[in-house]
Order: structure tokens, then sequence, then C-alpha cells
């Protein structure tokens, strides 16, 4: 039996992972699954935390890539359905499933314990009290020690985090962290975005840009925005919002729960 602790560099999953080894229990492996297209600022603090999981018990954090690209994910073609040879597109939080998150975190897991011959495990999943509802019970390869053991709540994760001098600096403008590109972001997650990481913002327009150049790509597509709104949109608005030093009507919560955390 080896036992396998997730983390996503969030708040949850980086406290569940020091509780595990402050206390004891057995930690054979500390995985962290790659989107390839995380903030910068997420490899950094991944960085400082596997040297300090390293320097104070010898454990290292090992890292999953995703089976495809991401171009490959938006500019590659359908291999299924009624739409089987045509691109797929940008995603919408209207798709309402993350197939990348299916590709680049799960695909990508179940690949890497076949490669490393693993038979049985058990999951460490940092799922708190205060989102008891996602905790599958029925799949006897999770654990979720936040809940059964240490009984944390969020708020519980953030205090431990900051007590420690460990919290992770996207909190800063974030009240989530996930993959840089998650289009089930609420307008307030991308209005950060296009403020503080420009970097990650050029992505939205540039995988825009070569979305629209391609002709057999739906209208569904061509949009990251519900209500096809294109950058340019979201743009304008967030000038707007900038200039007057207020988010007006943006929403404080993600628009869907990606669960990520897995």
């Amino acid at each position: 039996m080896k036992y396998i602790a997730t983390i996503s560099g969030g708040k949850d999953s980086v406290t569940m992972c020091d509780l595990l080894l402050k206390n004891g229990y057995p930690v054979d492996y500390i995985v962290f699954n790659d989107t390839l297209n995380e903030f910068d600022e997420m490899y950094q603090y991944l960085d400082k935390v596997e040297d300090y999981f390293k320097n104070r018990y010898g454990k290292e954090i090992t890292r999953t890539t995703p089976t495809w690209t991401y171009d490959e994910y938006i500019l590659g073609k359908r291999t299924r359905g009624k739409r089987e040879g045509v691109t797929r597109g940008l995603p919408t939080a209207g798709d309402g499933f993350c197939r990348w998150r299916s590709n680049s975190k799960i695909e990508a897991f179940d690949k890497w314990v076949k490669n490393e011959k693993i038979n049985d495990y058990k999951l460490y999943i940092g799922i708190t009290l205060d989102e008891t509802h996602r905790a599958n019970r029925e799949d006897k390869h999770f654990l979720y020690p936040l809940i059964d053991n240490f009984k944390m709540r969020e708020a519980d994760c953030q205090e431990y985090l900051i007590n420690q001098d460990m919290e992770n600096p996207l909190y800063r403008h974030f009240s989530r962290t996930g993959c840089a590109n998650c289009h089930f972001q609420s307008d307030k997650d991308f209005f950060n975005i296009w403020k503080h990481y420009p970097k990650t913002w050029k992505h939205f327009v540039d995988y825009e840009e070569k979305v629209r150049q391609l002709d057999d790509v739906g209208e569904e597509g061509r949009y990251w925005f519900t209500n096809y709104r294109t950058c340019e949109d979201m743009e304008n608005k967030f000038i707007k919002a900038d200039k007057q030093g207020s988010l007006f009507d943006f929403s404080d919560e993600p628009l869907k729960d990606c669960f990520c955390k897995i």
C-alpha cells in the first residue's frame, strides 16, 4: 500500500501535506499534477514549498504533466461525436465540463501510477469541512484528513499558513488558486489577471486570435467568456472598472468549482 498526498499549491492542500508530514502520517509521494498553464508565481511558490518539505521532512514533490499540449486541447481536432474532425476551439464556462482538467490531472495521474507500478494506494485529498459534499466516500482510494483527522475549515487552513509564513502570494488577488487559463473563473478574477498578470492575459488574447483565423470552429468555440464576450469586450469593461476604482457588479465567486484540488 502506497500513500499519496495531492498538492495543488492552494491553501488547503499545502496545509494538509504539512500536517500529514508533521504528525507522522504515512506519505510515500506528494504529487502535483502540473497543467503546464500555471501562474509563474505558482511555480515559484511550489519550489519554495518543496525546499521546505525536503529540508524538514526529506520529501520531494513529484510533478506529472498532461498527455496533451494546451495547443492540442484548443487547436486540435475532435476525435468523436457529430463534430469529429472539427477544431475544438476555446472552452467556456458554459461547457459544463473541463476536458483539460481531465487530461492534465486525472489522466496524467493515472498514467503516473501505472508507470510507477503502484498496484494499491490511498490518496489524501485536501477537502475541508466546508466542502464535505465533495468528498467521494464510495471510492476507497480517497482519504480526507482535513475533514476526518484535523477538523479544519478553509479559514483554518489560511490562518495556519499565515502563521507559518507559508501563504501563496496568489491569494493577494484571488480567493482560490488553479490553472491560470481556467475558463471557470469569475469576472473579478479575469479582471485581476488583466490588471496584475498581463503575461497570462496575453495567452487569452493570443488563443482567441488563433481560433478566429480558423474556418471550422463553431460559434461557441470562438469565445472564452460567457454571453459571447471577446477579450476586447472584457478589456473595455476592465478599463472602465479600473478608472472608477471599483468592480461594480463583478462576482466574488468562481463561476464553477473545477475540482482542481484533485
